[in-house]
C-alpha cells in the first residue's frame, strides 16, 4: 500500500525533470544559434566596423613625425690680456663687460638647440687676478658672458686648464656650479664626477658630452688630487665612456684638444684617435687647439653610420698675430631622430665662417660673419703688421683649403 501510494509522486518528479533537461536544451540551442549569427555579422562587416567587434585589440598609434635639433660647435675661446683689459674699460674699470666681443655672432648662438664652446682659459677670477700668456686666468664675468650667450656645454679638457694649478682648476669648476643651466666637461673633481656623463636634452632627444685633451703644457694635478683630467692617451678610458654615453643619449658630442699648432696637418693621432671614436660611438666630434681651422669631414662608422669631425675649428676669439689666426667658424650639425625606430641619424652641417677683427696694438677686438666683413676692415686689421697679405681673398682661400663648399653656410 506504501508503494502504491508514493507513484503519483514519483510521477511528478520525472515529468519535472523531463521539462527541466528540455528547458536547458532549447537554451544551449538558442546560445549556439546566436553565437553563430554574430560570426557571422563580424565577418560581414566592413573591416573597420569589425575590427571594433573586439574590445581586447589595442588601439592603434598615430606615427611620430622625425624630429631635428641643431648641436653648434665654437672654437678656442683664448682671452689674451688685452682682450679682457678692454672689457674692463668698457665697464669704466669697475667689473668687465665682454658683450661687445661676440655681439655680432650672438644671434648664431641662441639659435642653436645646444651650444658647445672650448673655454681655452681657466676661469677662477675670484681666487687670481686676471693674467694673459702663457698661464692664463680670465675673470668670472667672461663666464656670465659665455652664459648670456647661450652656450650649453663648456669645455675645459685643453692645455691650459692647469694654469693656475690644482687651485685654479677648482675655483673654475665652483664658479661653473653657480650656473645651473650648463654643463662643464672635460675638467672633474673626482672619479665620481669622471663617470658623470653630462646629459643635455633638447625636443625629446638626448646628447651626451665628454671632454678629451692631449696635452696639459707639461703641468700636471699632484699625485694625490682628486681631481681628474681625460687624457687622450687613455684610450682604453676614453673607449668605455663612449660606449657608457651611447646608451644613455640618442647623440655623443666629443670635444677633444689635439693636433698641433699653426698647421693645416693633421697628425697621425689626431686621424687615428678621430676613427676610433666613431667606432666606439661618437656621433659628433669638434675638434679644437691648433689655433688654425683644419679639416672637415664626415668619417664612416662599421656600421655604415655618417660622423662628422672638424678636426679644429680656430680661435673663436683671440689677440694671436698670424692671419691664420684670425679665421675660425661656427659649425652647425643636425641630428633627426625617428621617435618610430627610435634611430638619430646625421641629417646636414652647416659652417658660418666667422673672422677676429682688431686695430693697431690690437684695439677694439670683436668677430665678424665672414659675410659681413669686407677688405675696408681687412685693410685696417692690426694683424697685417705680421701678415700684409690679410684680404679677403686670403681668408677664403684658407677656407676653401679646408671646408667642403657643400658645407658652407652663405650668411
Amino acid at each position: 500500500m506504501e508503494q502504491n501510494g508514493n507513484q503519483p509522486n514519483r510521477l511528478v518528479k520525472i515529468t519535472v525533470g523531463i521539462l527541466i533537461v528540455a528547458a536547458c536544451m532549447a537554451g544551449l540551442v538558442f546560445s549556439l544559434q546566436t553565437a553563430k549569427q554574430n560570426q557571422t555579422k563580424a565577418t560581414s562587416l566592413p573591416s573597420s566596423e569589425a575590427a571594433s567587434v573586439s574590445s581586447d585589440d589595442p588601439p592603434s598609434q598615430p606615427e611620430k613625425k622625425p624630429v631635428s635639433i641643431t648641436i653648434l660647435g665654437a672654437g678656442d675661446d683664448l682671452i689674451h690680456d688685452v682682450i679682457y683689459k678692454q672689457a674692463n674699460a668698457r665697464a669704466g674699470g669697475k667689473g668687465y663687460n665682454f658683450q661687445p666681443v661676440y655681439a655680432r655672432i650672438a644671434g648664431d648662438i641662441k639659435n642653436a638647440d645646444i651650444a658647445v664652446i672650448n673655454q681655452e682659459t681657466p676661469i677662477a677670477g675670484k681666487i687670481a687676478p686676471p693674467s694673459g700668456y702663457p698661464l692664463f686666468n680670465s675673470p668670472t664675468q667672461l663666464g656670465d658672458e659665455l652664459v648670456n650667450l647661450g652656450f650649453d656645454v663648456i669645455n675645459h679638457a685643453n692645455n691650459h686648464v692647469l694654469d693656475q694649478g690644482e687651485k685654479g682648476l677648482a675655483a673654475t669648476l665652483d664658479f661653473w656650479a653657480t650656473k645651473p643651466s650648463v654643463k662643464v666637461v672635460g675638467a672633474y673633481r673626482n672619479d665620481e664626477d669622471l663617470e658623470n656623463i653630462r646629459i643635455v636634452e633638447a625636443k625629446g632627444i638626448k646628447t651626451a658630452h665628454i671632454g678629451i685633451t692631449e696635452m696639459t703644457n707639461g703641468l700636471y694635478l699632484p699625485k694625490n688630487s682628486k681631481y681628474r683630467l681625460l687624457y687622450a692617451d687613455n684610450t682604453a678610458q676614453i673607449e668605455r665612456l663612449i660606449k657608457k654615453a651611447k646608451t644613455m643619449a640618442d647623440v655623443v658630442v666629443i670635444s677633444v684638444h689635439w693636433g698641433t699648432e699653426n698647421t693645416y696637418t693633421l697628425t697621425d693621432k689626431q686621424k687615428t684617435l678621430a676613427q676610433n671614436m666613431v667606432d666606439w660611438g661618437a656621433d659628433i666630434i669638434f675638434g679644437n687647439h691648433p689655433h688654425v681651422i683644419q679639416k672637415l669631414t664626415v668619417l664612416t662608422r662599421k656600421d655604415g653610420t655618417k660622423c662628422p669631425v672638424i678636426f679644429a675649428l680656430g680661435n673663436l676669439v683671440s689677440a694671436q698675430q698670424k692671419g691664420d689666426n684670425m679665421i675660425s667658424g661656427l659649425l652647425t650639425v643636425t641630428m633627426t631622430k625617428d621617435f618610430n625606430t627610435n634611430k638619430t641619424t646625421f641629417t646636414g652641417m652647416k659652417f658660418k665662417p666667422i673672422v677676429t677683427q682688431y686695430g693697431k696694438r690690437c684695439t677694439n677686438i670683436t668677430i665678424y660673419p665672414l659675410s659681413q666683413y669686407t677688405d675696408a676692415l681687412a685693410s685696417v686689421h692690426g694683424v697685417r703688421k705680421y701678415t700684409p697679405a690679410f684680404s679677403l681673398n686670403y681668408i677664403q682661400s684658407i677656407i676653401n683649403k679646408n671646408i667642403p663648399k657643400e658645407y658652407l653656410q652663405a650668411d
